[in-house]
């Protein structure tokens, strides 16, 4: 089993275009096509396994087959991460089995110039771009998963049997140079194998990725994990998120992260960020922060249902003089377009008259002033 969690991808793929070249030799184009597409199907039945695996919460009948030694790190893991209740089994079961494998794939490559090397050349400015080549450059993936293991295995790894210690992420996260080498991994690794990056980050609490989200460093990491990572980490990274969504919209670097947020986020989730806003829509007048709320409205107005457009531009227009301060502001004056756009009818014209303060007259006025400065200009 062990031998199966380290099954290089490249053998499996040059095994899935030899038997696809051999068809291709005795039939037409078309039926080689639909002969690789039975066999890429087929291929990875371990990834099923694998699937099936991580959702189960007791513990198969074979497990006691597995050697003492495996089953005892699986029960330590599980008790140490306090995973016992759901689907406990299975995420005990993955983290000894990929921690299991990840020791020889780290064999495989001692050899290679970059081992043990990878967390120091990091933290330097020349060492983490030739990390980062090395990430770009390599053959296959196994390559760049021994590179990205040596982030996640800190000096405490592996001491008593426990899978995951504390590694390096959180301190690559915050790394001025570091932190461009860990964005590498999550883009060019499969999205199984970043799982190290989420437990990670999940074993600091909700308090501390909120944090990460307002990091100069660490709001990148977090955008890259929220359009690269697992469906089913990246909700859970998004519903932290959303516990101080305030706070992260609000922030110069958090806003980008909310931005983000809003292209991967489910519709309830959307709406659980609109309703926050909407709350809080008198943050918008605030001159410190509503240049950085502005730019997240902006965005919502941009990706949001029609009725939840609506939802959002009533709330800001029931704030007097709200929508005559954001049109001041740098993202504020998108918004504020964008409530025009949205609103109808009376709304619609209550909505200039913030703006503008006189209604037609006023915007009549501000034409003509224009018309007269593109005058003096031409002559």
């Amino acid at each position: 089993l062990s031998i199966c969690w380290v099954l290089p991808c490249a053998a499996s793929s040059s095994c899935i275009h030899h038997r696809a070249m051999t068809w291709r030799d005795a039939a037409s184009n078309d039926a080689a096509h639909f002969a690789l597409v039975a066999v890429q199907r087929q291929a990875h039945p371990l990834q099923a396994l694998s699937s099936r695996l991580r959702f189960a919460s007791e513990a198969p009948s074979w497990v006691g087959y597995l050697p003492q030694e495996l089953q005892d790190k699986i029960s330590t893991s599980a008790a140490a991460r306090q995973l016992g209740q759901l689907h406990g089994f299975g995420i005990a079961f993955e983290t000894v089995m990929k921690e299991k494998g990840s020791g020889q794939l780290r064999a495989l490559h001692s050899g290679a110039w970059w081992s043990q090397r990878v967390w120091s050349l990091s933290r330097d400015s020349k060492g983490c771009r030739e990390v980062q080549q090395v990430l770009e450059e390599a053959q296959e993936q196994d390559e760049r998963l021994a590179v990205a293991l040596e982030l996640r295995d800190g000096d405490g790894a592996d001491k008593g049997g426990v899978a995951f210690c504390p590694g390096h992420v959180w301190e690559a996260l915050r790394d001025p140079f570091a932190n461009y080498v860990l964005q590498k991994c999550i883009t060019v690794l499969c999205r199984d194998d970043l799982t190290f990056v989420f437990q990670e980050l999940q074993q600091k609490g909700p308090e501390m990725i909120q944090q990460a989200a307002r990091h100069k460093y660490g709001c990148r990491i977090i955008q890259r994990l929220l359009e690269c990572g697992p469906a089913d980490q990246v909700n859970d990274l998004i519903d932290c998120l959303l516990h101080d969504a305030i706070n992260i919209c609000a922030h110069p670097y958090g806003n980008y992260v909310m931005q983000n947020l809003l292209d991967q986020s489910t519709r309830e989730q959307r709406r659980r960020l609109l309703h926050s806003l909407m709350d809080n829509v008198t943050l918008v007048g605030n001159e410190n922060e509503n240049v950085y709320v502005s730019a997240v409205m902006v965005k919502i107005m941009s990706v949001a249902q029609r009725e939840e457009k609506v939802q959002l531009a009533r709330a800001l227009l029931r704030v007097p003089g709200l929508l005559r301060k954001m049109g001041s502001t740098r993202h504020g004056h998108q918004a504020a377009k964008k409530v025009l756009k949205t609103l109808t009818g009376s709304e619609h014209e209550e909505a200039r008259f913030q703006l503008y303060g006189g209604g037609e007259a006023t915007v009549e006025s501000r034409r003509k002033a224009a018309r007269a400065r593109r005058s003096e200009t031409q002559a």
